[in-house]
């Protein structure tokens, strides 16, 4: 009885360790079908000048640190 039940524990084992090693490299293929046939577009880089709120983000720094120091 007890030679059963580790017969049935370590087939059921084995079992779930191919099957977890097969869905990583399932995952791993179609993980390159994705970017093969789907690539992410790029994004355009924008240049390093101050956009429009940084001025306002800036001047309420600046305002806040004379008022700290006053």
């Amino acid at each position: 009885m007890i030679g059963q039940g580790l017969t049935l524990m370590v087939v059921g084992m084995a079992v779930v360790f191919v099957l977890l090693v097969l869905l990583v490299y399932v995952m791993k293929l179609l993980s390159f079908v994705v970017n093969r046939f789907f690539p992410d577009k790029e994004e355009e880089v924008q240049p390093k000048t101050q956009r429009a709120g940084e001025a306002d983000i800036l001047a309420a720094i600046a305002s806040a640190a004379a008022y700290h120091n006053s």
